[in-house]
């Protein structure tokens, strides 16, 4: 504008303006349009084909399937969860039993642990083999076996004229222990002062422990079943 030429009024500098302002938004709606065409030409060349009735049963059909997917992948997780559960109260109780027989006795077991010899027992009283048992309970001992008797929670010494008896069974002179368990933990327990092998020393006997990385147990106890006991009520 020069400065001959007299300044437009302001009602037409707001219609340039107005006409701008359209003119940018009319080329803006034809891009969008042209983008979403191609958009939708490359992307969905056969629904556009389609019929709307088509369309909307389509997308039933897609709605329905998905629905079902989701209901078995849901049922899918229950039946893992329920297999896992099962599995895993399965093996507790399988790991339950085997602890059970092995307390009880009822099977052969091995593992690292303990044989201790004893020689000249002539004066090794019931209440010496009572504290040696109880000796090796407290070490840990696991599994224990003496002269082919299986010691459990039940067992029991006596004396006879012929010796020492296990749980009904005569010993012998000489018997041997077996022992399942922590080998040092035992040996060094069976070692005290005043313990186990000193009191059987002290009665003449002589005593050989062996620390080995297997020892066998073999003799098994047959289980009675109870004459007075039960299991109580859930009550």
């Amino acid at each position: 504008m020069t400065e001959n030429q007299p300044e437009p009024p302001a009602h037409e500098r707001r219609g340039r303006g107005v006409r701008s302002q359209l003119l940018v938004a009319g080329l803006c709606l034809l891009l969008g349009f042209a983008i979403v065409t191609q958009v939708r030409q490359t992307q969905g060349d056969e629904l556009a084909g389609m019929r709307q009735d088509d369309l909307v049963r389509l997308m039933a059909e897609i709605t329905q399937r998905n629905e079902t997917l989701v209901q078995e992948a849901d049922e899918l997780r229950e039946d893992r969860s329920a297999l896992l559960s099962g599995a895993d109260a399965s093996r507790s109780a399988e790991d339950y039993l085997e602890v059970q027989q092995i307390l009880a006795g009822t099977v052969p077991v091995e593992g690292p642990g303990v044989v201790v010899q004893v020689a000249n027992t002539a004066d090794v009283s019931a209440q010496d083999m009572v504290h040696m048992l109880e000796e090796l309970r407290n070490a840990g001992a696991e599994a224990v076996e003496l002269s082919t008797v299986r010691i459990v929670a039940s067992s029991y010494f006596s004396e006879t004229d012929d010796g020492l008896v296990a749980d009904g069974i005569e010993i012998g002179a000489e018997h041997e222990w077996r022992i399942i368990g922590d080998a040092d933990k035992i040996a060094v327990a069976l070692d005290i002062p005043n313990g186990a092998i000193d009191t059987l020393t002290s009665r003449g006997a002589t005593v050989e422990v062996t620390k080995r990385p297997l020892v066998q147990v073999t003799a098994i106890r047959t289980v009675e079943e109870p004459q007075y006991a039960t299991p109580s009520s859930d009550d």
